[in-house]
């Protein structure tokens, strides 16, 4: 058993991604739209395209 090489994978070990705990990403999710003075969630896609049109009124967030 000892003289017996054991079989090797072919296939590159698996990495995955570690992504960094929420409270330490809030510094980058977030930001301050110049045209309206409302803070944009980076997070959330409908935020994001309503803050790229130029001459944009304060969107209206759902409660």
């Amino acid at each position: 058993m000892l003289n017996q090489a054991m079989p090797l994978d072919p296939r590159p070990p698996a990495v995955t991604a570690r992504r960094t705990p929420l409270a330490l990403r809030q510094c980058c999710d977030s930001y301050v739209c110049p045209v309206c003075d409302q803070i944009v969630e980076l997070t959330d896609f409908r935020q994001v395209v309503w803050h790229q049109r130029p001459g944009h009124k304060p969107m209206e967030m759902d409660g």
